[in-house]
Protein backbone atom coordinates (compact mmCIF):
# COMPACT_ATOMS: atom_id res chain seq x y z
CA UNK A 1 0.00 0.00 0.00
CA UNK A 2 1.48 3.59 -0.92
CA UNK A 3 1.72 5.48 2.38
CA UNK A 4 3.52 8.52 1.14
CA UNK A 5 0.29 10.34 1.10
CA UNK A 6 -2.82 9.45 3.59
CA UNK A 7 -5.14 7.69 1.52
CA UNK A 8 -9.35 7.16 2.14
CA UNK A 9 -11.39 4.09 1.79
CA UNK A 10 -13.82 2.09 2.95
CA UNK A 11 -13.37 -1.02 4.93
CA UNK A 12 -14.63 -3.29 6.93
CA UNK A 13 -13.73 -3.83 10.68
CA UNK A 14 -13.19 -7.45 11.99
CA UNK A 15 -11.69 -7.48 15.43
CA UNK A 16 -10.47 -5.23 18.12
CA UNK A 17 -6.56 -5.19 18.29
CA UNK A 18 -4.50 -5.13 21.80
CA UNK A 19 -5.25 -1.01 22.22
CA UNK A 20 -8.67 -1.70 21.31
CA UNK A 21 -8.53 -0.05 17.79
CA UNK A 22 -10.63 -1.87 15.40
CA UNK A 23 -8.67 -3.95 12.60
CA UNK A 24 -9.42 -4.47 9.62
CA UNK A 25 -7.69 -4.71 6.00
CA UNK A 26 -6.81 -2.79 2.98
CA UNK A 27 -5.72 -5.65 0.50
CA UNK A 28 -3.28 -7.74 2.45
CA UNK A 29 -2.58 -4.75 5.40
CA UNK A 30 -3.78 -4.76 8.10
CA UNK A 31 -5.18 -0.96 9.27
CA UNK A 32 -5.72 -0.01 12.98
CA UNK A 33 -9.16 2.24 12.73
CA UNK A 34 -9.87 3.81 16.70
CA UNK A 35 -13.44 4.47 18.01
CA UNK A 36 -14.59 1.46 15.77
CA UNK A 37 -15.65 -2.20 16.10
CA UNK A 38 -16.20 -5.46 14.62
CA UNK A 39 -18.78 -5.22 12.57
CA UNK A 40 -18.47 -1.61 11.53
CA UNK A 41 -18.35 -1.04 7.82
CA UNK A 42 -16.12 2.53 7.96
CA UNK A 43 -14.26 4.99 5.82
CA UNK A 44 -10.96 6.06 7.04
CA UNK A 45 -7.90 7.93 6.00
CA UNK A 46 -5.35 5.75 6.06
CA UNK A 47 -1.81 7.26 7.57
CA UNK A 48 1.60 5.92 8.29
CA UNK A 49 3.25 2.48 9.54
CA UNK A 50 2.21 0.90 13.07
CA UNK A 51 3.98 -2.18 14.01
CA UNK A 52 2.66 -4.85 11.07
CA UNK A 53 0.06 -2.74 9.67
CA UNK A 54 -1.02 1.04 9.42
CA UNK A 55 -2.58 3.51 11.61
CA UNK A 56 -5.75 5.12 10.28
CA UNK A 57 -8.28 8.27 11.22
CA UNK A 58 -11.68 7.23 11.34
CA UNK A 59 -14.16 9.38 9.31
CA UNK A 60 -17.46 8.13 8.84
CA UNK A 61 -19.14 4.59 10.32
CA UNK A 62 -21.46 3.73 7.49
CA UNK A 63 -22.63 0.61 8.94
CA UNK A 64 -22.76 0.08 12.54
CA UNK A 65 -21.53 -3.25 14.05
CA UNK A 66 -23.28 -5.04 16.62
CA UNK A 67 -21.47 -4.13 19.88
CA UNK A 68 -21.07 -0.48 18.86
CA UNK A 69 -22.17 1.42 21.72
CA UNK A 70 -23.66 5.67 22.20
CA UNK A 71 -20.59 6.77 24.52
CA UNK A 72 -22.08 8.70 27.16
CA UNK A 73 -19.40 11.20 27.64
CA UNK A 74 -19.38 14.27 25.39
CA UNK A 75 -15.11 14.78 24.88
CA UNK A 76 -15.29 10.86 24.16
CA UNK A 77 -12.36 10.75 21.36
CA UNK A 78 -11.11 13.78 21.68
CA UNK A 79 -9.77 13.38 25.35
CA UNK A 80 -7.24 10.57 25.73
CA UNK A 81 -8.12 9.37 28.90
CA UNK A 82 -10.82 6.76 27.47
CA UNK A 83 -10.95 4.54 24.28
CA UNK A 84 -13.81 2.21 24.37
CA UNK A 85 -16.86 4.18 25.56
CA UNK A 86 -17.78 3.33 21.78
CA UNK A 87 -18.55 -0.71 22.75
CA UNK A 88 -20.81 -2.11 24.51
CA UNK A 89 -20.33 -3.06 28.34
CA UNK A 90 -20.34 -7.08 27.39
CA UNK A 91 -18.00 -6.34 24.11
CA UNK A 92 -15.58 -5.15 26.52
CA UNK A 93 -15.33 -7.14 29.23
CA UNK A 94 -15.30 -10.08 27.04
CA UNK A 95 -12.61 -8.64 24.89
CA UNK A 96 -10.39 -7.76 28.15
CA UNK A 97 -11.08 -11.86 29.14
CA UNK A 98 -9.46 -12.49 25.50
CA UNK A 99 -6.63 -10.06 25.93
CA UNK A 100 -5.68 -12.09 28.89
CA UNK A 101 -6.36 -15.38 27.50
CA UNK A 102 -4.59 -14.67 24.22
CA UNK A 103 -1.16 -13.44 26.41
CA UNK A 104 -1.95 -16.73 27.83
CA UNK A 105 -1.55 -18.50 24.48
CA UNK A 106 1.64 -16.74 23.26
CA UNK A 107 3.28 -18.70 26.04
CA UNK A 108 1.80 -22.07 25.28
CA UNK A 109 -0.60 -21.57 28.55
CA UNK A 110 -3.88 -21.97 26.47
CA UNK A 111 -5.71 -24.37 28.67
CA UNK A 112 -5.32 -22.33 31.65
CA UNK A 113 -9.16 -21.51 32.36
CA UNK A 114 -9.91 -17.79 32.41
CA UNK A 115 -12.67 -16.60 33.86
CA UNK A 116 -15.43 -14.01 32.83
CA UNK A 117 -14.20 -10.26 33.96
CA UNK A 118 -15.33 -8.44 37.04
CA UNK A 119 -16.06 -4.88 36.51
CA UNK A 120 -16.41 -2.09 39.30
CA UNK A 121 -18.75 0.89 38.41
CA UNK A 122 -17.32 3.62 35.94
CA UNK A 123 -17.29 6.74 38.06
CA UNK A 124 -15.15 4.82 40.79
CA UNK A 125 -12.46 6.27 40.45
CA UNK A 126 -10.77 7.81 43.25
CA UNK A 127 -7.29 9.36 42.16
CA UNK A 128 -6.90 11.24 38.98
CA UNK A 129 -3.90 13.75 37.27
CA UNK A 130 -5.17 17.06 35.74
CA UNK A 131 -2.81 18.88 33.53
CA UNK A 132 -3.33 22.68 33.38
CA UNK A 133 -1.68 24.92 30.67
CA UNK A 134 -1.79 28.51 29.95
CA UNK A 135 -2.90 28.52 26.12
CA UNK A 136 -2.21 32.34 24.99
CA UNK A 137 -4.23 33.29 28.06
CA UNK A 138 -6.89 30.74 28.14
CA UNK A 139 -6.28 28.60 31.41
CA UNK A 140 -7.26 24.62 30.42
CA UNK A 141 -7.67 22.25 32.77
CA UNK A 142 -7.98 18.65 31.47
CA UNK A 143 -6.33 15.36 30.01
CA UNK A 144 -4.15 15.18 27.22
CA UNK A 145 -5.42 14.32 23.50
CA UNK A 146 -4.76 10.38 22.15
CA UNK A 147 -1.13 10.27 21.22
CA UNK A 148 -0.61 13.86 21.98
CA UNK A 149 0.83 16.83 24.24
CA UNK A 150 -2.38 18.44 23.31
CA UNK A 151 -4.57 19.80 26.79
CA UNK A 152 -8.54 18.45 25.90
CA UNK A 153 -10.46 21.16 28.65
CA UNK A 154 -13.29 19.49 30.45
CA UNK A 155 -15.79 20.26 32.96
CA UNK A 156 -16.84 16.78 33.47
CA UNK A 157 -15.44 13.23 33.84
CA UNK A 158 -17.71 10.06 33.82
CA UNK A 159 -14.54 7.86 34.99
CA UNK A 160 -14.53 9.96 38.89
CA UNK A 161 -15.71 9.33 41.46
CA UNK A 162 -18.39 12.56 41.89
CA UNK A 163 -16.12 13.40 45.02
CA UNK A 164 -13.56 14.38 42.53
CA UNK A 165 -15.64 15.13 39.22
CA UNK A 166 -17.59 18.08 40.96
CA UNK A 167 -13.95 19.96 41.50
CA UNK A 168 -13.18 20.09 38.04
CA UNK A 169 -14.66 23.41 37.63
CA UNK A 170 -13.38 24.90 40.96
CA UNK A 171 -9.81 23.90 40.15
CA UNK A 172 -10.13 25.44 36.83
CA UNK A 173 -11.26 28.67 38.53
CA UNK A 174 -8.31 28.37 40.71
CA UNK A 175 -5.83 27.44 38.05
CA UNK A 176 -6.63 31.31 36.63
CA UNK A 177 -4.64 32.47 39.88
CA UNK A 178 -1.59 30.05 40.01
CA UNK A 179 1.62 30.60 38.59
CA UNK A 180 2.03 28.35 35.49
CA UNK A 181 5.45 26.65 33.44
CA UNK A 182 5.62 26.97 29.85
CA UNK A 183 5.40 23.03 30.26
CA UNK A 184 1.87 23.09 32.33
CA UNK A 185 1.81 21.75 35.62
CA UNK A 186 0.00 18.56 37.25
CA UNK A 187 -2.89 18.69 39.86
CA UNK A 188 -3.31 15.37 41.41
CA UNK A 189 -6.11 14.25 43.24
CA UNK A 190 -7.30 11.62 45.93
CA UNK A 191 -10.26 10.52 47.68
CA UNK A 192 -9.31 9.00 51.13
CA UNK A 193 -10.99 7.67 53.81
CA UNK A 194 -10.84 11.29 55.61
CA UNK A 195 -11.25 13.45 52.90
CA UNK A 196 -9.76 14.60 49.23
CA UNK A 197 -5.81 14.53 49.07
CA UNK A 198 -4.83 17.18 46.39
CA UNK A 199 -1.27 17.75 45.23
CA UNK A 200 -0.61 21.32 43.24
CA UNK A 201 2.86 20.64 41.33
CA UNK A 202 3.89 24.10 41.55
CA UNK A 203 7.44 24.91 40.00
CA UNK A 204 7.93 28.45 41.70
CA UNK A 205 7.89 29.16 45.71
CA UNK A 206 4.67 30.27 47.28
CA UNK A 207 4.05 33.68 48.24
CA UNK A 208 2.34 34.65 50.84
CA UNK A 209 -0.47 35.43 48.74
CA UNK A 210 -0.61 32.06 46.80
CA UNK A 211 -0.75 30.18 50.16
CA UNK A 212 -3.41 32.20 51.57
CA UNK A 213 -5.85 31.88 48.02
CA UNK A 214 -4.94 27.95 48.46
CA UNK A 215 -5.67 27.71 52.09
CA UNK A 216 -8.73 29.50 51.16
CA UNK A 217 -9.63 26.81 48.48
CA UNK A 218 -8.63 24.42 50.86
CA UNK A 219 -10.98 25.15 53.57
CA UNK A 220 -14.24 26.09 51.66
CA UNK A 221 -13.76 22.73 49.76
CA UNK A 222 -13.13 20.35 53.21
CA UNK A 223 -10.06 18.98 51.84
CA UNK A 224 -8.45 16.62 53.84
CA UNK A 225 -4.86 18.26 52.92
CA UNK A 226 -3.61 20.56 49.74
CA UNK A 227 0.19 20.42 49.01
CA UNK A 228 2.16 22.36 46.57
CA UNK A 229 5.45 21.13 44.67
CA UNK A 230 6.39 19.04 41.63
CA UNK A 231 9.06 17.14 42.67
CA UNK A 232 9.02 17.23 46.50
CA UNK A 233 5.32 18.51 47.40
CA UNK A 234 4.95 20.40 50.85
CA UNK A 235 2.15 20.46 52.60
CA UNK A 236 0.10 24.11 52.24
CA UNK A 237 -2.70 23.41 54.83
CA UNK A 238 -3.69 19.85 56.12
CA UNK A 239 -7.24 19.89 57.86
CA UNK A 240 -7.44 15.85 58.63
CA UNK A 241 -4.62 13.58 58.03
CA UNK A 242 -5.34 11.50 54.87
CA UNK A 243 -6.05 7.59 55.43
CA UNK A 244 -7.16 4.58 54.43
CA UNK A 245 -7.70 1.44 55.39
CA UNK A 246 -6.91 -2.44 54.18
CA UNK A 247 -7.62 -5.43 56.42
CA UNK A 248 -9.22 -2.90 59.34
CA UNK A 249 -6.18 -1.12 59.72
CA UNK A 250 -5.53 2.48 58.89
CA UNK A 251 -2.50 4.10 57.08
CA UNK A 252 -1.31 7.22 56.46
CA UNK A 253 -0.35 7.11 52.85
CA UNK A 254 2.45 9.11 51.02
CA UNK A 255 1.54 12.32 49.42
CA UNK A 256 2.29 10.66 45.79
CA UNK A 257 1.45 7.40 47.01
CA UNK A 258 0.39 4.35 45.03
CA UNK A 259 -3.83 3.23 45.61
CA UNK A 260 -5.19 1.26 43.38
CA UNK A 261 -7.87 3.62 40.99
CA UNK A 262 -10.72 2.66 42.83
CA UNK A 263 -12.27 0.92 45.97
CA UNK A 264 -14.21 -1.42 44.45
CA UNK A 265 -11.30 -2.62 42.41
CA UNK A 266 -9.14 -3.06 45.22
CA UNK A 267 -11.72 -4.87 47.03
CA UNK A 268 -12.05 -7.17 44.28
CA UNK A 269 -8.75 -7.95 43.89
CA UNK A 270 -7.96 -8.90 47.78
CA UNK A 271 -11.13 -10.94 47.22
CA UNK A 272 -8.94 -13.10 45.00
CA UNK A 273 -5.47 -13.16 46.80
CA UNK A 274 -7.07 -13.81 50.39
CA UNK A 275 -9.18 -16.37 49.11
CA UNK A 276 -6.86 -18.14 47.50
CA UNK A 277 -3.94 -18.09 50.39
CA UNK A 278 -6.58 -18.56 53.11
CA UNK A 279 -4.96 -21.23 54.49
CA UNK A 280 -1.40 -20.03 54.42
CA UNK A 281 0.06 -19.12 57.32
CA UNK A 282 3.29 -18.01 56.61
CA UNK A 283 2.70 -15.76 53.60
CA UNK A 284 5.09 -13.15 51.80
CA UNK A 285 4.10 -10.08 50.07
CA UNK A 286 6.30 -9.06 47.38
CA UNK A 287 6.23 -5.45 45.85
CA UNK A 288 4.08 -4.68 49.07
CA UNK A 289 3.41 -1.17 48.85
CA UNK A 290 1.72 0.53 51.40
CA UNK A 291 -0.08 -2.98 52.63
CA UNK A 292 -2.91 -3.59 50.54
CA UNK A 293 -2.58 -6.81 50.37
CA UNK A 294 -0.15 -7.62 53.24
CA UNK A 295 -2.59 -6.20 55.97
CA UNK A 296 -5.66 -7.97 54.10
CA UNK A 297 -4.18 -11.45 54.86
CA UNK A 298 -2.55 -10.34 58.21
CA UNK A 299 -5.37 -11.90 61.10
CA UNK A 300 -5.86 -15.16 62.11
CA UNK A 301 -2.24 -15.31 63.79
CA UNK A 302 -1.12 -15.62 60.38
CA UNK A 303 2.92 -14.61 60.22
CA UNK A 304 3.12 -12.14 56.91
CA UNK A 305 6.74 -10.59 55.40
CA UNK A 306 6.77 -7.58 53.77
CA UNK A 307 9.17 -6.38 50.71
CA UNK A 308 9.16 -3.42 48.80
CA UNK A 309 11.80 -0.94 47.41
CA UNK A 310 9.84 2.54 48.02
CA UNK A 311 10.78 3.58 51.38
CA UNK A 312 7.80 5.84 51.58
CA UNK A 313 5.40 3.77 51.15
CA UNK A 314 7.01 0.56 53.62
CA UNK A 315 7.71 3.64 56.30
CA UNK A 316 3.53 4.40 55.48
CA UNK A 317 2.94 0.29 56.36
CA UNK A 318 5.46 0.44 59.25
CA UNK A 319 3.73 3.24 60.66
CA UNK A 320 0.24 1.47 60.63
CA UNK A 321 1.62 -2.17 61.94
CA UNK A 322 3.03 0.03 64.74
CA UNK A 323 -0.05 2.07 65.65
CA UNK A 324 -2.64 -1.38 65.38
CA UNK A 325 -2.12 -2.57 69.00
CA UNK A 326 -0.71 -5.56 68.32
CA UNK A 327 -3.57 -6.38 65.76
CA UNK A 328 -1.56 -7.31 63.33
CA UNK A 329 2.04 -9.57 62.90
CA UNK A 330 4.08 -8.24 59.80
CA UNK A 331 8.14 -8.29 59.32
CA UNK A 332 8.90 -5.33 57.04
CA UNK A 333 11.94 -4.61 54.94
CA UNK A 334 12.73 -2.30 52.59
CA UNK A 335 14.01 -4.25 49.56
CA UNK A 336 14.62 -3.47 45.57
CA UNK A 337 13.04 -7.06 44.41
CA UNK A 338 14.04 -5.82 41.13
CA UNK A 339 17.30 -5.82 41.68
CA UNK A 340 17.85 -7.93 44.59
CA UNK A 341 14.76 -10.37 44.29
CA UNK A 342 14.50 -12.83 46.75
CA UNK A 343 16.37 -16.59 46.79
CA UNK A 344 14.47 -19.86 46.48
CA UNK A 345 15.67 -20.24 49.88
CA UNK A 346 14.66 -17.58 51.37
CA UNK A 347 10.85 -19.12 50.75
CA UNK A 348 12.04 -21.90 52.99
CA UNK A 349 8.83 -22.55 55.66
CA UNK A 350 6.66 -19.97 53.68
CA UNK A 351 3.65 -21.43 52.49
CA UNK A 352 1.76 -18.40 50.16
CA UNK A 353 2.94 -15.67 48.15
CA UNK A 354 1.54 -12.53 46.62
CA UNK A 355 3.08 -10.10 44.87
CA UNK A 356 2.05 -7.48 42.18
CA UNK A 357 5.08 -6.15 40.64
CA UNK A 358 4.73 -3.03 37.97
CA UNK A 359 3.73 -3.73 34.42
CA UNK A 360 7.27 -5.05 33.85
CA UNK A 361 6.64 -7.63 35.49
CA UNK A 362 8.86 -9.90 38.03
CA UNK A 363 11.34 -11.83 36.07
CA UNK A 364 13.90 -12.86 38.47
CA UNK A 365 11.95 -13.15 40.86
CA UNK A 366 9.46 -15.63 39.31
CA UNK A 367 12.63 -17.59 38.36
CA UNK A 368 13.53 -17.94 42.05
CA UNK A 369 10.01 -18.72 43.44
CA UNK A 370 10.04 -21.53 40.88
CA UNK A 371 12.33 -23.35 42.49
CA UNK A 372 11.11 -22.75 45.96
CA UNK A 373 8.95 -24.53 48.01
CA UNK A 374 6.10 -22.38 48.47
CA UNK A 375 2.60 -24.48 47.73
CA UNK A 376 0.63 -21.17 46.73
CA UNK A 377 1.20 -18.11 44.96
CA UNK A 378 -1.47 -15.08 44.04
CA UNK A 379 -0.12 -12.93 41.17
CA UNK A 380 -1.69 -9.94 40.54
CA UNK A 381 -0.93 -7.59 37.41
CA UNK A 382 -1.51 -4.73 35.34
CA UNK A 383 0.26 -6.64 32.48
CA UNK A 384 -0.93 -9.62 30.24
CA UNK A 385 2.12 -9.85 28.55
CA UNK A 386 4.38 -10.19 31.09
CA UNK A 387 1.86 -12.19 33.63
CA UNK A 388 2.11 -14.64 31.16
CA UNK A 389 6.09 -14.37 30.66
CA UNK A 390 6.02 -15.18 34.26
CA UNK A 391 3.54 -17.50 34.50
CA UNK A 392 5.56 -19.77 31.90
CA UNK A 393 8.22 -19.49 34.18
CA UNK A 394 6.51 -20.88 37.22
CA UNK A 395 4.70 -23.30 35.42
CA UNK A 396 8.18 -24.65 34.31
CA UNK A 397 9.15 -25.10 37.62
CA UNK A 398 6.36 -27.38 38.56
CA UNK A 399 3.16 -24.80 39.30
CA UNK A 400 0.22 -25.17 37.74
CA UNK A 401 -1.79 -21.86 37.18
CA UNK A 402 -5.31 -22.61 38.36
CA UNK A 403 -7.71 -19.77 37.62
CA UNK A 404 -7.07 -16.50 36.08
CA UNK A 405 -9.29 -13.81 36.86
CA UNK A 406 -9.68 -10.41 34.74
CA UNK A 407 -10.66 -7.27 36.82
CA UNK A 408 -12.02 -4.14 35.09
CA UNK A 409 -10.16 -1.64 36.86
CA UNK A 410 -10.41 1.24 34.13
CA UNK A 411 -13.65 0.96 32.38
CA UNK A 412 -13.51 2.17 29.21
CA UNK A 413 -9.71 1.89 28.72
CA UNK A 414 -7.40 -0.77 27.34
CA UNK A 415 -6.02 -1.60 30.50
CA UNK A 416 -7.07 -4.66 32.51
CA UNK A 417 -5.69 -6.01 35.58
CA UNK A 418 -6.31 -9.83 36.85
CA UNK A 419 -5.06 -12.07 39.36
CA UNK A 420 -3.51 -15.24 38.67
CA UNK A 421 -3.89 -18.48 41.27
CA UNK A 422 -0.91 -21.07 41.59
CA UNK A 423 -0.49 -24.14 43.50
CA UNK A 424 2.12 -26.91 43.81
Amino acid sequence: MNTTKPLETELDIERLGGRGDGVGKVGDEKVYVPFTVPGDHVRARVGGRRGEGFSAELIDVIEAGPDRAEPPCLYFGRCGGCAMQHVTPVAELEWKRRLVSDALGRRGLDEVPVSDTVTVPADSRRRTTFTVINAGGRILLGYLARGSHRVIPIQSCSVLDPDLECLILPLTALAHNLPIPRKGLQVSLTKTGSGLDIVVGGRKDLTLELRERLTEFSRQHDLARLSWGAKHPEPVIMQRTPTVEFGGITVEPPMTGFLQASVAAEKALSDQVVDHLNDCKHVVDLFAGIGTFALALAGEGRGIRAYDGDEEAISALRRAVNNSAGRVNIDIEVRDLEQRALSADEFTKVEGVVLDPPRAGAKRQCRALAQSGVRKIAYVSCAPGTFARDARSLVDGGYTLKSVVPINQFPWSSHVELVGCFEK
